[in-house]
């Protein structure tokens, strides 16, 4: 199983080797299209991030795939998973398309057919983002009949549900959710804004100040309540963790684990990277899942967050 990263900084894309990458995604921003189309409709899902997440112009990322592509042996990939997109926008994008196939980019991560079918256009790889909802066997049968090469799987899926369609679409490469930035909703059926200031939904309630009530009179409901009302806001998933499901993963054959991230600091990134990259090794020396758990490296900080269970992936390998 390869480790996924964002490529945030070229500066650092060394260190993250070092540590135990081989792919890389990354998204740029553009002025003539925010001249084009405005500054709220987005190329890729963290566009309202600005530079943020998206620190390249595009002829820059152009020079980023040359340079990287020349100095090591990784892969690249470039994302165009908003939402939504207008038939407008679609051939905005073709532009895009047509001059990354004359590079080395290993593929283009996208959010409907109509981009997978222009990525087949310009022999581009494409990879299906987790913003198109592969929940079942059946979706994606169908991209694979359009020619996908990878589907990135939901993060909210179960282990179950992804061994299924995995098991039920042979021939398919599949990405799954590993590390940080855990979603408390649907990706797939989310239609808020990723910027700062028209925050998303799920940051919007994170930052507000609600909270869980009851008319129970019972003070011990009363309790519950109110302890449940304060982990969840200050901890479900706030920065979350599968390290606990690598060893089903790379039993099942999974192409990449995927540390998301785009616009967080580089160390952090790196630290990460290290724990997969060490515990996908163990991974492949233990005969059981059993044996995996028991040798497995856990983040320092993670103790308390895995003692509740409140910042897993995937919560079924361990409760």
């Amino acid at each position: 199983m390869k480790i996924l990263v964002p490529l945030n900084t070229t500066e650092h894309i060394k260190d993250y080797i070092e540590a135990g990458a081989n792919e890389f995604y990354l998204g740029f921003y553009d002025l003539d299209w925010i001249k084009t189309f405005g500054k709220y409709v987005d190329i890729n899902r963290l566009t309202g991030f600005g530079k943020e997440a998206n620190p390249y112009s595009f002829t820059e990322i152009l020079n980023v795939i040359e340079e990287v592509k020349r100095q090591w042996d990784v892969s690249i990939y470039i994302t165009f998973n908003s939402s939504m997109y207008s038939n407008q926008q679609l051939e905005f994008i073709e532009e895009y398309f047509r001059q990354l196939s004359t590079t080395k980019v290993d593929g283009v991560i996208v959010s409907c057919l109509e981009l997978v079918e222009l990525a087949n256009k310009y022999g581009l790889n494409s990879d299906v983002s987790t913003i198109s909802g592969i929940y079942n066997q059946d979706i994606a049968k169908v991209y694979k009949q359009h020619g996908v090469k990878r589907i990135i799987l939901p993060r909210d899926l179960s282990l179950a549900e992804i061994e299924e369609i995995v098991h039920a679409t042979c021939g398919m490469e599949f990405e799954v959710f590993l590390m940080r930035n855990g979603c408390t909703y649907s990706d797939s059926n989310c239609l808020g804004f990723h910027r700062k200031e028209l925050p998303s939904l799920c940051s919007g309630i994170r930052n507000s100040t609600h909270t869980i009530i009851t008319q129970d009179a019972d003070f011990k409901e009363r309790h519950q309540v109110a302890v449940t009302n304060q982990l969840y806001r200050s901890c479900f998933h706030q920065v979350t963790c599968g390290l606990c499901s690598i060893y089903r993963f790379v039993s099942l054959g999974i192409a990449a684990g995927k540390i998301v991230g785009r616009s967080d600091d580089w160390k952090i990134i790196c630290r990460d990277i290290s724990f997969v990259h060490d515990n996908i090794e163990i991974a492949k020396k233990c005969s059981n899942e059993e044996e995996y758990l028991s040798q497995m490296k856990l983040i320092d900080m993670s103790t308390t967050s895995c003692n509740r269970g409140l910042s897993c992936y995937y919560p079924e390998v361990r409760f």
